[in-house]
């Protein structure tokens, strides 16, 4: 499937694109031979600022890329701590009942043998063993005699097991709370750490965003410097241009616009050809014959970058894995994009439903496209010739 890039991965397009952007401001100062100094001097400005712009969208990549691992990593950590501490809240819970329970249990045996003690205590010593003495020998048989001896040593032996295993599930309550306040200590721990990584990371992608405005202020200024000196170039001077922000397999904007419309059997009219400059214009991408930098992987294809667009093997290949991505992307919006060039729409209308779709779905703040419509529209012969 194509790319739904978050800023991140229209950086990595964008910053592969840029080196070789770079060297169309080379070329095209080479070719200008009797311009002006002012010309020259706007060109090597462009040029020192788009290296800058290169190092530091690379920079900043690496930087989310390095903040994501670890948000992915405190997310994992904080999720276990949770089950944690939820399972020891429910032992603890557990526990807390056995106690309780056996707590009753030695309350009444306590005051069951306080009544005989302070009885036994009040008809003194002699009583004392009468009192103790008397209820045996009072036995009428010897199943009586057995019954009652049972039962004291029942009643001893209940009072020690009672005794022990109160004092272990104390034991046990006192570990496991320890324990759950060294997790909740953890757990706490960990949320102000991810709370900062997020922090840092919205930090990291704001300044990227700020990268990417301005090298795209960047990419207009070079094609309105194109526009402005074009009639004295060469043809192979803005060929050149075209292959340095496309990369070397490609064909102009224009061309590859035409063609894919006969692909998918609709109009080559002026609306959809604008509509699909425009598109491959905001892809920027120099994917081999990949312009709308699809991701679906063909027999021969190779990976142009980590967000999965592909570097097709041929003109046609790239042609027909764009047509099989849209024609079976119904769920992903992509039936409206091609509802809209098969209506002929008009090209923002056509816009708008590529910016709908998941194709690339909030790229450049939600402009993906949109922005560009008007300036293909009003110089649409020097974007086809890119």
């Amino acid at each position: 499937m194509p790319p739904i890039p978050d800023g991140s991965a229209s950086a990595r397009r964008l910053a592969r694109a840029l080196v070789a952007t770079a060297s169309a401001f080379a070329l095209l100062a080479s070719s200008m031979g009797g311009s002006t100094a002012s010309t020259r001097s706007k060109l090597d400005a462009a040029k020192n600022r788009l290296t800058t712009l290169t190092t530091q969208i690379g920079s900043e990549e690496t930087q989310a890329q390095t903040l994501q691992g670890q948000l992915f990593a405190l997310e994992a950590q904080i999720s276990d701590a949770t089950s944690r501490v939820a399972q020891i809240d429910a032992e603890l819970a557990a526990t807390r009942h056995d106690l309780a329970r056996a707590a009753a249990q030695a309350g009444r045996l306590q005051t069951k043998l306080n009544t005989m003690a302070r009885a036994l205590f009040m008809q003194g010593a002699g009583s004392m063993q009468e009192a103790l003495l008397g209820p045996l020998l009072a036995s009428s048989s010897m199943g009586d005699l057995g019954d009652l001896l049972t039962t004291g040593q029942i009643v001893a032996q209940s009072n020690v097991d009672l005794a022990t295993h109160v004092a272990n599930v104390k034991a046990e309550l006192g570990f496991k709370t320890a324990d759950l306040n060294e997790l909740r200590s953890q757990q706490v721990q960990l949320m102000a750490q991810l709370s900062a990584e997020r922090t840092s990371k919205a930090q990291a992608i704001a300044q990227q965003q700020a990268v990417l405005r301005d090298l795209e202020r960047t990419k207009t200024e070079i094609v309105d410097l194109i526009a402005k000196l074009h009639k004295q170039l060469r043809a192979e001077a803005l060929a050149a241009v075209g292959t340095a922000f496309q990369g070397p397999g490609h064909v102009a904007y224009g061309a590859w616009a035409g063609l894919f419309l006969r692909t998918v059997g609709a109009s080559q009219c002026q609306a959809n050809l604008i509509t699909l400059v425009a598109w491959q214009y905001s892809e920027f991408t120099q994917a081999e014959w990949n312009p709308l930098a699809d991701t679906l992987a063909m027999p021969g294809s190779t990976t142009f970058n980590s967000a999965g667009v592909q570097n097709y093997t041929s003109l046609d290949q790239g042609l027909q894995a764009t047509r099989y991505t849209l024609i079976n992307g119904a769920g992903l919006g992509y039936g409206a994009i091609l509802s809209e060039l098969a209506a002929c729409a008009e090209p923002m209308s056509t816009a708008r439903a590529i910016n709908a779709s998941m194709w690339c779905w909030g790229c450049v703040g939600g402009a993906y496209v949109i922005n560009d419509i008007p300036k293909v529209e009003a110089n649409y012969d020097l974007y086809a010739q890119l």
